[in-house]
């Protein structure tokens, strides 16, 4: 199945609340997992000197975890949309663990205008990302970016979902998704579903373009990780 593109911004307030308000607190909860396990097996502690960045933000999720897992580092979330960045500023703000996420900051930029001088006072220690590579239309512009903000010790580590063979595969997680969310966040699943990226897509692009560094692995039947150092 051909890759369809979608938007790279979710900028539609009624997007933005439908993504929010769903419960993907599970996949969240192990993403964390995987990078602690990931960094424990590399042997690397992060503290006070260390910065961790979550690109394609969203309205925070994934940034907050990270704050409370690693308590004594700064982390800072980005994303190219107003709506999720004032939603995920909202949500810090009421947030239960609020004491917690004094580490933590957000900044609204497009991921393919930043660069580690203009935005940060020190380097990356952990580039995160979740569900961002297929909102990219040309994966040049995704590992651009990553390679533009890490240093020699950044690690990367940025899970995806994986784009199924055919539209009877599509159409069958469409229906699972609909089961358990609305109209609004089942329709935008399933075109991430189609401008997703296969695993040959991105192990290839890795491989033809001086990223041999960065690991690619199929995690289970529906998510891509890349992971490593650029």
């Amino acid at each position: 199945m051909e890759r369809i593109p979608e938007p790279e911004l979710m900028e539609e307030r009624e997007q933005v609340i439908s993504y929010d308000e769903a419960d993907f607190s599970e996949g969240e909860a192990n993403l964390i997992c995987q990078i602690n396990y990931y960094l424990l097996r590399k042997n690397i502690s992060l503290g006070e000197k260390d910065l961790i960045v979550d690109l394609g933000c969203g309205p925070g999720n994934i940034s907050e975890k990270l704050a409370i897992k690693w308590p004594n580092t700064q982390v800072i979330g980005i994303d190219g949309s107003k709506e999720m960045i004032l939603r995920a500023e909202y949500n810090k703000n009421i947030s239960n663990d609020q004491k917690k996420l004094k580490n933590l900051r957000y900044i609204c930029s497009d991921i393919k205008d930043i660069k580690s001088n203009n935005f940060f006072k020190k380097k990356i220690s952990l580039l995160v990302s979740n569900s961002l590579i297929h909102h990219i239309t040309n994966l040049q512009d995704f590992f651009d970016t990553i390679r533009s903000l890490s240093s020699n010790f950044t690690v990367n580590f940025h899970k995806d979902l994986k784009r199924p063979l055919d539209e009877k595969s599509v159409l069958e997680l469409k229906t699972q998704c609909a089961s358990k969310y609305n109209e609004i966040l089942t329709n935008d699943y399933y075109a991430s579903l189609k401008a997703s990226y296969t695993f040959k897509e991105l192990k290839n692009f890795t491989l033809e373009n001086d990223l041999s560094f960065l690991d690619v692995f199929e995690d289970g039947d529906k998510y891509l990780i890349v992971y490593g150092n650029v």
